[in-house]
């Protein structure tokens, strides 16, 4: 009997320590990803800050032809 039990539980030791390892590569698989779009956010950020400033540049430089 004590040997079944120890079966048993050494059976699910393993599929927990299985599932901890496979759940620890998803949680550095998301944070890959997060990461990742941190920096595509950032640069979208600063790619719109250009384009507005470009846009501010070309309004001055109509207003000095047209003015």
């Amino acid at each position: 009997m004590f040997a079944g039990v120890g079966v048993a539980l050494s059976v699910l030791a393993f599929f927990l320590k299985k599932n901890k390892v496979e759940l620890d590569a998803m949680k550095e698989t998301v944070r890959k990803l997060e990461l990742k779009d941190a920096m595509n956010s950032e640069r979208i950020r600063t790619l719109l800050k250009t384009v507005e400033d470009r846009r501010r540049d070309i309004q001055k430089i109509f207003d000095k032809i047209n003015g």
